[in-house]
């Protein structure tokens, strides 16, 4: 059955407490929550960083770092140290195989589960040989680096390529899900959808949860 799990994107470390306390409070209708990090180098924007977080320890969550940073492997030990469970880095990140290599070997060295995230205009392809590497590819919905752009309809297809290319790796979608689009790309085959705007900033985070679970299950 696929997943939603909430992300929480923000620059304010006050402002992360008040979006994780308020999907804390909606803890039942998913297990997994997705914390953006982005550098303003790999794109323009800047947010908190791990070694903000580290009031997460204890968070009842599986909790998943999403990195759009160059050298996300700086990062791992801060989100080990904070309770991260996944690294998400970019494909567009990484300059040659060797960089890939360290990146999956720092997050192995610190008992890190690892993810490969591919921007909308990447093609499968490029990533074909790391797929027996990492346990999850992430797709983006959007270009990533803010919240609320309109979903790219073409990676419908790309979920479904990719399911094709590998029965066990984990597929992740990040960035414009909505319901309707949820639907479409929980039966084209993905595993796990992100959905940040959709859901903090709605009038009704759990409705809006309740929503997109309805629809990923029609």
């Amino acid at each position: 059955m696929t997943e939603i799990s909430p992300a929480i994107l923000t620059n304010d470390v006050s402002d992360f407490r008040k979006k994780y306390a308020e999907l804390f409070a909606l803890g039942h209708y998913f297990k997994k929550l997705h914390v953006d990090f982005i550098d303003d180098k790999f794109i323009h924007n800047l947010t908190v960083l791990p070694a903000d977080l580290g009031f997460l320890k204890s968070s009842p969550f599986t909790l998943v770092a999403h990195f759009m940073t160059i050298d996300p492997q700086k990062y791992f030990a801060a989100a080990k140290a904070a309770g991260f469970e996944w690294v998400l880095f970019h494909y567009e990140a990484m300059t040659n195989d060797q960089e890939f290599a360290a990146t999956i070997a720092a997050a192995a060295a610190l008992g890190l589960k690892p993810g490969l995230v591919l921007n909308p205009e990447t093609p499968l392809y490029s990533a074909a040989k790391f797929l027996d590497q990492v346990p999850l590819i992430q797709l983006m919905g959007i270009h990533p680096g803010f919240q609320g752009r309109p979903f790219q309809v073409a990676i419908i297809e790309k979920v479904k390529e990719l399911r094709q290319l590998s029965k066990s790796v984990i597929i992740c979608v990040d960035g414009g899900v909505k319901v309707g689009i949820a639907r479409q790309l929980a039966k084209a085959g993905a595993d796990i959808l992100v959905a940040g705007s959709a859901i903090t900033r709605s009038e009704d985070e759990e409705m809006a949860i309740e929503s997109l679970k309805a629809d990923i299950e029609t």
